[in-house]
């Protein structure tokens, strides 16, 4: 199974399916996190007076968890949860098979397994997303009873952000390896040129 998905893709890591999805991908993070909406961060934040979310952190620790979630207020902590379970159960999904797709498109041409299982990397960044949806969600839920999810969160958003960086790292390789590439091509293409004359 794990061969093949990272065939599929691979195979569907194509600029006719990555571009629209990852406008898509970019629009969506902006409008959330910019625009004033009523489940939007700018609301969040205006509504517990500038107020952090958890999940922008890198980590956190429990105490953290409740200092942060009583900044927020009880209607900030409202619209973070419907925020939770609306816009941040899907969008994982979205950028973690879109940036999946990019690595595919960017690194198919590899005939090494190892460079083509890469594709995997912003897939584990959309998993550990949601198990800190989850995490949140749950101590939302429970708030101001502690729970048991409180001691985990803080470990998926670490994983989150590291399996974020290390996914635009791939990309961002990728990308130089293609354009280096094309750039010898053209050399080869002109030298060959030159030579004929």
């Amino acid at each position: 199974m794990f061969e093949t998905i990272t065939r599929m893709l691979n195979k569907w890591g194509t600029l006719k399916t990555v571009l629209p999805l990852l406008v898509l991908t970019i629009s969506l993070m902006v409008v959330v996190n910019t625009v004033h909406l009523p489940i939007t961060v700018p609301r969040i934040q205006e509504l517990s007076h500038g107020a952090d979310l958890l999940d922008m952190h890198i980590f956190y620790s429990k105490t953290e968890v409740y200092a942060l979630l009583e900044q927020l207020q009880p209607e900030g902590r409202r619209v973070y949860l419907k925020l939770l379970m609306g816009f941040d159960f899907a969008f994982p999904a979205l950028y973690a098979i879109t940036f999946s797709l990019i690595v595919g498109m960017l690194y198919r041409s590899s005939g090494r397994r190892i460079i083509q299982s890469l594709v995997w990397l912003p897939l584990a960044a959309g998993v550990f997303d949601w198990a800190e949806n989850v995490s949140i969600l749950l101590i939302l839920l429970k708030y101001p009873v502690t729970s048991v999810a409180a001691y985990a969160a803080g470990f998926f958003t670490l994983g989150k952000w590291i399996s974020i960086w290390l996914s635009l790292g791939v990309v961002f390789a990728g990308l130089c390896y293609k354009l280096t590439k094309v750039g010898i091509l053209k050399n080869d293409i002109r030298n060959n040129t030159t030579a004929k004359k």
